[in-house]
């Protein structure tokens, strides 16, 4: 497999968003905001599946294998989401297309849009009466009281483990010609890091979201605390494990791949 061309079209990709983000960004900030809307309402459905499924032995298999179809909604509608945004403006900014300060503002005001669709989200589910409607012991709940009150270190060295794996599945999905085996790579590689309970901020922007406007037991600042590790986790783990590597041993030079 060649695997040059894919550096490339990695690269192209994070030039349109810089492009986008500075010729509209009204419109770049309506797409990082609805990327954030579908991975909370995903995110939803994960806890209420662990929750429902707890005493099941395969309860846990079958609400990680569910969370992928986030990523698949997001990628399939061109939505902005932060932390595959890691390895796109790493690749672009590595080859030179873009620079690695319009990197930062692209990221910068992706969050930012994420964050505002999870609260959105969260505010509707919490106006429907749903989260009222959980039981104090929700795993919603108790999820995310556990990942707030883990140390710091921990936090930073998982949300470098999560989006190393999602921006994997982001990577072999840039190599599929059809549809279907997009979806599948994705669903299935995403499911590694939702399996082994590891640290995306995006994702836990919305369960956090959602336990501070429902029955939840965390704070504000314990929520804060855990995004701040988990998001400079996840910029390691999509820069400088993905995206950078990803390029560097696909130098424009060469056009096959070694033995």
């Amino acid at each position: 497999m060649i695997d040059r061309p894919y550096v490339e079209k990695s690269a192209a990709s994070g030039v349109r968003k810089i492009s986008l983000l500075e010729r509209d960004p009204g419109r770049y900030l309506a797409r990082a905001i609805l990327a954030g809307m579908y991975l909370s309402i995903i995110v939803f459905v994960y806890w209420s599946l662990a929750h429902n499924l707890h005493d099941s032995p395969f309860g846990k298999v079958i609400s990680s294998a569910f969370f992928g179809v986030g990523l698949c909604i997001i990628v399939f509608t061109n939505a902005e989401l932060f932390t595959s945004n890691n390895m796109y403006l790493a690749v672009s900014s590595a080859e030179g297309k873009t620079t690695w300060l319009q990197s930062v503002l692209l990221w910068t005001v992706c969050y930012a849009g994420n964050l505002i669709g999870a609260i959105i989200v969260a505010l509707l589910l919490y106006g429907a009466g749903t989260l009222d409607a959980l039981p104090l012991d929700h795993a919603l709940y108790d999820g995310a009281a556990h990942k707030v009150h883990q140390g710091a270190f921990a936090i930073f060295i998982k949300g470098i483990l999560a989006n190393w794996i999602v921006c994997l599945a982001v990577r072999l999905a840039l190599s599929m010609k059809e549809d279907i085996a997009k979806i599948t790579i994705m669903i299935t590689v995403v499911f590694i890091f939702l399996y082994l309970s590891f640290e995306h901020s995006i994702a836990n922007m919305g369960t956090f979201s959602m336990s501070l406007f429902g029955n939840g037991s965390i704070t504000a600042r314990e929520a804060i605390f855990n995004l701040v590790f988990a998001t400079a986790g996840n910029i390691v783990g999509g820069a400088l494990f993905v995206g950078i590597p990803f390029r560097y041993i696909n130098p424009a030079e060469i056009r096959g791949n070694g033995s």
